[in-house]
């Protein structure tokens, strides 16, 4: 898994707003209900029937988050989200959630994910 140095995490900072608390995906767990912002690499996705799903921190089986878009706010995106942002560094903010024990964040607006 790629590490990302504290450099990098305080440029990605200053991108960020700043009453959202910054985290790595590894972390979301510690912010079950609350709204972070999490930056990590985009591992793997995939498009479903109704939703695109974008795992960070590791591909499926083992990612660590999986941002979750609904079918009806795909629309919203310049392109299909799932294929849009793999292999780069993304910041998402959101409310951490969990599904089936896995951590997630819902997107229903493109300008919740940003491309560092």
């Amino acid at each position: 898994m790629k590490k990302f140095s504290l450099l990098f995490l305080i440029v990605l900072a200053a991108g960020v707003a700043k009453s959202q608390t910054l985290i790595l995906a590894k972390d979301a767990a510690q912010y079950i209900g609350k709204t972070v912002s999490v930056c990590d690499s985009v591992y793997s996705s995939k498009l479903l029937d109704n939703l695109s799903l974008i795992n960070l921190g590791g591909a499926y089986p083992n990612e660590v988050l999986t941002i979750v878009i609904n079918k009806e706010d795909q629309a919203k995106f310049t392109s299909e989200p799932s294929a849009m942002f793999i292999g780069n560094n993304i910041c998402v903010t959101g409310v951490v959630s969990e599904f089936k024990g896995k951590r997630q964040i819902v997107v229903t607006d493109p300008k919740q994910i940003v491309v560092k």
